[in-house]
């Protein structure tokens, strides 16, 4: 099931949340929330990955938003990173090898009429050799020299339009970040703003990467099975320095603003036997060149608009607002009224 088949199955039931008032209104922030948003917000950066962070993607690429001040982790993956498979050690293509073992067990059943399921499962089954496992592509981290308590934290993430965001105010400056997985173009997009010229500071970095001309690549291949990987991210700014660091990281100073462009890919095809097509350089390159000569606001119209075309043409209102609250604090007030209602009867609820 690909990513339009999900979409197309969630557009068709979705359900207007409880939400809050028609704008909220936040100091240093502005007006953020419209009526009917689907919106998850939280007021701190998220400490697990797998409870907290915020999962944006588009089939092909993913990305879990941690939303940290000092230091953001955006957890990338490729779908198509696997171990595992052709060129790892004892693969056999899942192929049954068990000569002699059905007659066996007919044989047994023949002469005692009845086996026991753990039987027949020990004598026809086989060990799973080689079949794997999925791998984490790598972790992009924005590191800021923000050391101070930051004020209005909002993490967010906009179903509607697929986008996430992290707004703080640090020593009177607005600062923004939004993240989108875009369809069309096939790239991570993450946009770093501030409400004061100048005031866009950051070290991108992906691990044990290169840099060069504001670009980090990233590329190796896996050692279970040979697999090669690419992801390539490329760092444009408004205004201010960018500077290549000699440990495969990039520094933006002084900026008005900043987008990163992501890109990845492997080089497994889907083709008997061997899995393997071209390896992903060429094919990374293009896709993140081509990305970055479009402004972000037209990468971002592209993404809402295929978004749109397949999310949300249904809606279920059923007539109840929540509190302007953050989305774990309203989960903590109503999961014990679920329990209680679970285990009530007459109409209690």
């Amino acid at each position: 099931m690909d990513r339009r088949t999900v979409l197309a199955g969630m557009g068709a039931a979705t359900v207007v949340p409880l939400a809050g008032p028609e704008t909220t209104a936040t100091p240093g922030r502005g007006e953020r929330t419209a009526a009917g948003k689907l919106i998850l917000w939280y007021d701190e950066p998220a400490t697990d990955w797998e409870s907290r962070a915020l999962p944006i993607g588009n089939g092909i690429l993913g990305a879990s938003i941690l939303g940290g001040v000092a230091d953001d982790g955006i957890l990338l993956n490729e779908k198509t990173l696997w171990t595992g498979g052709p060129g790892s050690p004892g693969y056999n293509f899942g192929n049954w090898h068990r000569p002699g073992a059905i007659a066996g067990v007919q044989r047994a059943i023949d002469e005692r009429e009845r086996l026991a399921p753990e039987e027949v499962a020990a004598a026809l089954g086989q060990a799973r050799n080689g079949y794997g496992s999925y791998q984490p592509l790598g972790t992009l981290t924005l590191t800021t020299d923000v050391t101070t308590d930051v004020e209005h934290y909002r993490r967010e993430l906009d179903i509607e339009q697929a986008i996430a965001r992290v707004d703080y105010v640090a020593d009177g400056v607005h600062h923004s970040r939004e993240y989108f997985v875009s369809h069309p173009d096939r790239v991570v997009v993450v946009r770093i703003s501030a409400d004061r010229p100048g005031q866009v500071a950051f070290t991108a970095s992906l691990g044990n990467a290169t840099s060069a001309r504001g670009r980090i690549t990233l590329a190796g291949a896996l050692a279970d099975n040979g697999l090669k990987y690419e992801a390539q991210a490329q760092i444009n700014t408004r205004g201010g320095s960018r500077t290549d660091n000699a440990d495969g990281s990039v520094t933006v100073s002084g900026a008005d603003s900043a987008t990163i462009v992501v890109a990845a890919g492997t080089d497994y095809a889907d083709r008997y036997p061997a899995y393997r097509g071209t390896d992903p350089h060429a094919r990374v390159t293009e896709t993140v060149e081509r990305a970055s000569g479009r402004t972000q606001e037209k990468l971002k119209a592209a993404h809402v608009r295929d978004h749109r075309a397949l999310f949300g043409r249904v809606e279920l209102d059923l007539g109840r607002r929540l509190p302007d609250r953050p989305t774990d604090e309203v989960l903590r007030v109503i999961r014990p009224h679920w329990r209680s209602c679970s285990s009530s009867t007459g109409g209690t609820c």
